[in-house]
């Protein structure tokens, strides 16, 4: 993936969601997705409907993305309500609160859905990330495979409600509908994303007007 690639994943999250966690030490793999992004994998075909009738125009923006070869996990937090996204059971997390276990340790495999709201997100962002330190007291590591590397290729930082996560790798990739998107993918739902944000504009409050879209309603680009 080039920069611009990673600027664009930036812009379309404003008001994304993270909604799953994969781990497989197997494969030394770390699999992140998130949902509400301004991508689209196809164009929204908007036919004309008399007006009782709905223009649907659901999707899920969904971006998957998976860092592989060397992956790190850490969250930065200041109480331990923090970690109840993962569902982990109270002996495993005072195992991994008290001791050098990690999530990775009990199990080669570690996957959880939920939804929390993406407060900032940045990727190869040294002065985002010390910023996120600086603000939370406490950091812990999940996931160090294989343990204690000096330095990773690929970073990405992020925000949520009263936590924030850093991952690290040496490999980085995408998926949309579970298949792999290159640069070129990556702008061109960005694109499709952004005609279908006009067409939508402009056909609101007319016959053929689509359904309520949140993120049209709340882009800020234009």
């Amino acid at each position: 993936m080039n920069s611009r690639s990673f600027e664009i994943i930036e812009e379309a999250i404003a008001h994304g969601k993270w909604i799953w966690l994969e781990i497989d030490r197997n494969s030394n793999s770390l699999y992140l997705e998130f949902e509400n992004l301004q991508l689209l994998s196809k164009a929204i075909v908007n036919k004309y409907k008399p007006v009782q009738e709905s223009v649907y125009n659901d999707y899920r923006g969904e971006l998957a993305i998976r860092f592989g070869e060397n992956i790190y996990l850490s969250i930065l937090y200041t109480d331990e309500s923090s970690f109840d996204f993962l569902g982990l059971e109270n002996e495993v997390l005072d195992s991994i609160l008290n001791s050098d276990c990690k999530l990775s340790d009990a199990d080669s495999y570690f996957y959880r859905e939920f939804s929390k709201d993406i407060k900032g997100f940045k990727f190869q962002n040294p002065n985002y990330l010390f910023d996120l330190i600086k603000r939370y007291d406490k950091k812990k590591v999940l996931v160090e495979l294989p343990s204690q590397k000096d330095s990773y290729d690929f970073t990405l930082s992020f925000e949520l409600d009263n936590f924030a996560i850093i991952v690290k790798g040496d490999f980085i990739s995408c998926f949309n509908d579970f298949e792999s998107l290159d640069d070129e993918d990556i702008k061109r739902s960005s694109n499709e994303w952004i005609l279908y944000y006009l067409d939508y504009l402009n056909k609101k409050g007319t016959d053929e007007e689509y359904n309520e879209d949140f993120l049209c309603e709340n882009a800020s680009f234009i």
